[in-house]
């Protein structure tokens, strides 16, 4: 097939384009911006234009945009999307309900959610990793240079804090006091839930959301995931990394046996903060090189596996990490990684596994087999073209 994929900074595109050529399809790079994602009148005409001339049998992108939806819709072409965050704001817009639509998300319960508004073309798809690639470029080492890692955003530049003297006392109060529940939640998201009519009628007095009239994303859904779950995060990943470091010191004579690895711009007391990595070149080599890797989802990832979880276990890392529902249907704990559901769990594991060094690369060992037998972009995307073929 000949397919037209939209370029922009997404973590997973490479391997996604590199999968699709593998497979004997011939890509070509959209690499013309989008200037507004929702509405662009003038990027649209344009495409409409372009589609006609390259004669492809679909446009791809990760992540649904809605003016490419509007284009392909126009032009009568197949659009075809793997979204990759979640939830993803730009779903809740008119053009998803299109019938040249073909959506793919990672988290089941996001895909069920459109279902039930009435969109056909959605499918569930879980995210994957490129073990061939992460294979050829990882330096095997006989020792580990991290005891315990963490790869990721602490967000500690947030919504919610650049709002948080306009919000009245009592207001402030129950939104931290939401927060602060949520991250006593394993494997579940209540923000949302905690966000009643009465707060949403507050917060629309309070707050002005810039949306297209096509769009249909609600206070609620707007508030609690681009305001509320990256606070919750930013406040569960420094609680966390805080006391493992507290624990990590009176356990470990070592000093920085917690290490970090992030574009933050933060302080932790006890923690190595290294700064941040290249997804492609470098954090593999950090998972490969960690004793133990950690893992906490951002609570906005409803049910969903994070492409984190992939990587480490790609990597031949082992994996530590929160609950998250779809687990369930792939894992299970202690044996391709394992899970923590509250603080005293982690930080027990945590110095259990750092001991049991033959138990621990055990299951890293299988926990990259399972990633290579049955969790590759390979395999993903045949199933994608599966759907594609049988639709289209």
């Amino acid at each position: 097939m000949k397919i037209l994929f939209y370029q922009w900074n997404a973590y997973n595109l490479y391997d996604i384009r590199l999968t699709f050529e593998e497979l004997g399809h011939e890509v070509i790079m959209l690499s013309k911006p989008i200037t507004n994602p929702e509405k662009d009148t003038v990027y649209t005409d344009w495409l409409i234009s372009y589609l006609k001339k390259e004669g492809c049998d679909f446009l791809f992108s990760v992540n649904f945009f809605p003016v490419l939806a509007e284009a392909c819709f126009c032009s009568g072409i197949p659009y075809v999307c793997w979204n990759c965050d979640s939830p993803l704001l730009a779903l809740y817009h008119e053009t998803v309900f299109y019938p040249t639509n073909l959506i793919f998300t990672f988290d089941q319960s996001n895909c069920e959610e459109f279902r039930a508004l009435g969109v056909k073309n959605i499918f569930h798809l879980p995210l994957a990793v490129n073990t061939k690639r992460l294979s050829m470029q990882i330096i095997s080492t006989v020792s580990f240079r991290y005891p315990v890692s963490f790869v990721g955003s602490l967000y500690e530049k947030n919504s919610y804090d650049d709002i948080a003297d306009k919000l009245p006392d009592y207001l402030c109060g129950y939104l931290e006091g939401a927060m602060n529940a949520q991250n006593l939640i394993s494997g579940g998201n209540i923000l949302d839930k905690l966000l009643t009519e009465d707060i949403c009628l507050m917060l629309e007095d309070i707050m002005e959301y810039k949306k297209s009239e096509q769009s249909f994303a609600s206070t609620r859904n707007l508030f609690a995931s681009t305001v509320l779950g990256f606070k919750a995060a930013s406040l569960e990943r420094t609680n966390y990394l805080n006391k493992l470091s507290l624990f990590l010191a009176d356990y470990d004579s070592k000093k920085h046996s917690l290490h970090l690895f992030t574009n933050s711009d933060i302080s932790l007391p006890l923690v190595c903060n290294h700064g941040p990595v290249d997804y492609l070149t470098e954090m593999p080599q950090v998972f490969h090189d960690s004793k133990i890797n950690l893992n906490m989802t951002i609570p906005n990832i409803k049910t969903g596996i994070p492409l984190r979880i992939w990587d480490i276990l790609g990597s031949g890392g082992f994996a530590l990490s929160n609950y998250q529902p779809e687990f369930d249907n792939y894992f299970k704990a202690g044996e391709t990684l394992d899970i923590f559901e509250d603080e005293e769990e982690l930080l027990d594991k945590t110095a259990f596994y750092l001991e049991q060094d033959t138990l621990r690369m055990k299951i890293a060992k299988q926990g990259l087999e399972f990633a290579q037998k049955e969790h590759t972009y390979e395999i993903r995307i045949t199933k994608l073209f599966d759907i594609v073929r049988h639709l289209i």
